[in-house]
Order: structure tokens, then sequence, then C-alpha cells
């Protein structure tokens, strides 16, 4: 499946996190369209980034170069009360530039960086135009953060963009909550396909969810012969996971932490050991695993550790 996915990049992690995305989707779309807004501070070092595919630059992002989120939240915003929402509006401004610049008949992508792939993109219903990735969170947290997460859509129809701008201005968070009122008007006219949770799975849908962490965790499985990594979740080969693996602290590290010790598990399996070294995961020597032996002491037989 031809694909065109357009993305944000303006940091040196979102530009480590675009070298994850790109390494893991080639290995299911070689043939796939990026369309990139960055700063004129990061575009020479997006192109320097091997791809099968083809890329597509737009320096656009300038305004916000040199800024921390801290910083943006702290400025006032030229469309909306500050310049962080502003910026996570580029996502709109950007698939507008993608509408006017490529072929959409089979629609656009937007994904953040973060996105990796274990399995090929999902197909999309027929009939639908625009498909969003519900959070899958208890219901307090959607009211905080959005039912639906806005760094992994796929859109049809231009019209969407109209409406998930206008709803920004009243929106509890960000561009996210705006989502709800697109998948309103979608749903009215029976447009809208909601993502099931194999794809886009975040640390939100194991430590934010109804269910407990564990609960969570054992839903997850080893199935070798699908056309994926060989992961699945609920028994469904897992498509995609949103990650911020430089993270050291936060829910996210502690998904970072169980995922490394769930896929070392089943390293041995070459899929999920190439996804490892990708990802920055790889195995530890073999004195470190959970497969090394002591030495013998006190003249006993050696034991294998456990880890």
């Amino acid at each position: 499946m031809t694909c065109i996915i357009g993305l944000i990049l303006r940091d040196t992690d979102a530009l480590r996190e675009f070298a994850i995305f790109v390494k893991t989707l080639e290995q299911w779309h070689k043939d796939a369209t990026l369309c990139v807004f960055t700063d004129s501070d990061m575009e020479a070092k997006i192109k320097e980034q091997k791809f099968a595919g083809s890329l597509v630059t737009k320096v656009a992002l300038d305004a916000y170069k040199g800024l921390s989120k801290q910083d943006m939240e702290a400025n006032r915003g030229i469309i909306y009360d500050n310049q962080y929402k502003d910026f996570c509006y580029e996502k709109a401004n950007l698939l507008d530039w993608m509408f006017e610049t490529q072929s959409f008949e089979n629609g656009f992508w937007y994904m953040d960086c973060a996105v990796s792939f274990l399995a090929p993109l999902p197909e999309i219903p027929a009939g639908k135009t625009i498909a969003l990735s519900p959070h899958y969170m208890r219901l307090g947290e959607q009211k905080l953060y959005g039912i639906y997460n806005a760094g992994f859509l796929w859109i049809k129809d231009r019209e969407f963009l109209k409406v998930w701008r206008a709803n920004g201005h009243g929106a509890n968070y960000l561009d996210q909550s705006a989502l709800e009122e697109v998948a309103v008007q979608a749903k009215a006219n029976e447009s809208l396909y909601e993502f099931p949770e194999q794809v886009n799975f975040g640390w939100w849908r194991m430590f934010q969810s109804s269910a407990f962490p564990a609960d969570i965790g054992n839903k997850f499985s080893i199935f070798r012969g699908d056309q994926s990594l060989g992961i699945r979740y609920d028994g469904k080969p897992l498509q995609s996971i949103y990650t911020h693996w430089q993270e050291k602290e936060s829910m996210t590290a502690a998904f970072n932490t169980w995922l490394n010790g769930y896929t070392l598990k089943f390293a041995s399996h070459k899929p999920i050991a190439y996804y490892r070294k990708i990802v920055g995961i790889e195995v530890k020597p073999a004195a470190q695993t959970q497969d090394t032996k002591d030495k013998k002491t006190d003249g006993k037989a050696k034991k294998k550790v456990s880890k």
C-alpha cells in the first residue's frame, strides 16, 4: 500500500525518533512518501537520514526554533491562547500543504516521530474519510487529555481540518480535545473509523487505562506466523508503538522498561531482535543475560542465573 505520511520535526530528540520511525516503517512500506515540516536548522540533518522511500521537507517552523515547550506555553500565541497550541496546530497546516502538493487519492496520514512500526499500516475501511486513534484510557484521563490522540491519524476529507482548527479555541487539552467535535461530525455521516487498540499503542494504554497494568501486560503474546514482528495484543498483531525511548522518568520510562523486558524474552526471534537494535535496546552480551551461568564456587555445580 502506497502511503503519504506527514511529520513535524524541530529538535534533536525528534530527529533521533525520526531515525527509528524511518527504519521501522521501511520494513513494511519502502515506497512511502514522508512530508516533513521542520526548521532551517534541522532540514539538512533530516535529509541525511537514509530512507528507501521519498522524503519532502518544508521549512515552516522557524518561529519555534530554540524554544522549549515551557517557553512556548509562556508566550502568547498568534492564533490560539499560547504559542505551544499554535505549534500543535502546525499538524493541520502540514496536512493542508500535503493536500495542495500531493495526490490524495488514498488519503494522508499524520504521525508523530515517536511512532515505530511492528506491522504494515492498517487498512482503512471503504467509505471512511477520517480515522482517529482513541486513547482507550479511563474516563477521568480522557477528560483531561481528550478521547483521541493527535499523534496518529488519517484523513481524506480536507473539510475536517477546518472543524479541527475551529474547535481548538475552546478545547480542554491543546489540539486533542478538538478532535472530539471532528469525530461527532464524522460519525453523523458515517465517515469515521477508529483505530483498534493494536494501533498506536502508547504508555497511556498501560498505565492510564481502567484495567491494571499487569492485566494489560498479560494481553501480550507472541505468534511468529504473523506478517508482523510477531507481537500480539489481545490476540491480534500489534501494529505500532508510541513512545519516547530517550525518556528516563515518568510513565513513559516505565513503559519502555516493561517493553524492554518483554521483548528481551523473545530476542532470539530475529524480527524482534532487529527491532530492539533499531530502537537501541539490543540484547546484552551473553555474560549479562538470563542465560548467564555463575562460575563454580565452593565445589558446587554451575547454575543458571535468572533475572
